[in-house]
């Protein structure tokens, strides 16, 4: 009956610590570590790591691979693709340390690099289930870093929840009729987000980051939203 009882308490403690995480996080219960040594030989002791809310998106750090064949399946078959040189390959590498984790900690992440896209008009384009960027060359001559962000959060979109979907598109004002999303707001951030709620969903996320001052001006609720999702990763 003791050992029931005391089941019952860890149960009832664990699913408590569990629900104080935030929307989009889970519970990590405090575990020991043990001694290891870094990459660059930096000795780091054993430990009890403390519990923590770790957001389910987190898939580790970032690792960039630049990779040179066209990717397989690739949906635009006519688009040739290059080498990425090095010099690119530092940019790109640059603008992703500068942004925030919320973004980048996906793990793996290849990038590929074209001459032009088979949609006019497009600097980069992304396929978020593979972890894929391909920049094309006139990426490399506009505001890099906003490409590179607009393209990390079409690849957070596709790791939101059913729910914080739904929280999106209520705050943002889309509504879904047999299958075919309607929005019923005035503006956008960029044109473009009229084509669909992922498109103005990285739109966003792109001018929050880069036009902080007027996008909180001009879309001061979908900019309160955004804050919550991103924590303090700003």
């Amino acid at each position: 009956m003791k050992i029931a009882m005391l089941l019952l308490f860890l149960l009832t403690l664990f699913n408590a610590q569990a629900n104080s995480c935030p929307e989009g996080t889970y519970s990590i219960q405090n575990h020991p570590r043990q001694a290891y040594y870094k990459n660059d030989g930096t000795h780091v002791s054993s430990t009890t790591v403390s519990s923590y809310c770790r957001h389910y998106r987190d898939d580790g750090l970032l690792k960039e691979q630049f990779l040179l064949e066209k990717p397989k399946k690739w949906p635009h078959p006519k688009e040739k693709f290059k080498e990425c040189l090095k010099e690119k390959q530092k940019i790109v590498s640059k603008i992703l340390k500068s942004i925030p984790k919320i973004l980048t900690n996906i793990g793996k992440l290849e990038i590929y690099c074209a001459q032009k896209s088979e949609v006019s008009n497009n600097p980069a384009t992304c396929a978020p289930e593979k972890k894929i960027i391909v920049l094309y060359d006139s990426s490399f001559n506009m505001n890099t870093k906003k490409i590179i962000i607009h393209e990390l959060a079409h690849l957070l979109w596709s790791r939101l929840s059913d729910k914080e979907k739904q929280s999106y598109f209520d705050v943002s004002k889309w509504r879904k009729f047999d299958n075919i999303y309607i929005y019923n707001r005035a503006s956008f951030s960029a044109p473009d987000g009229k084509n669909g709620p992922e498109e103005d969903f990285a739109n966003n996320i792109e001018y929050y980051f880069t036009k902080p001052i007027n996008f909180k001006r001009g879309f001061p609720q979908i900019d309160s939203w955004i804050k919550k999702i991103l924590g303090d990763n700003k």
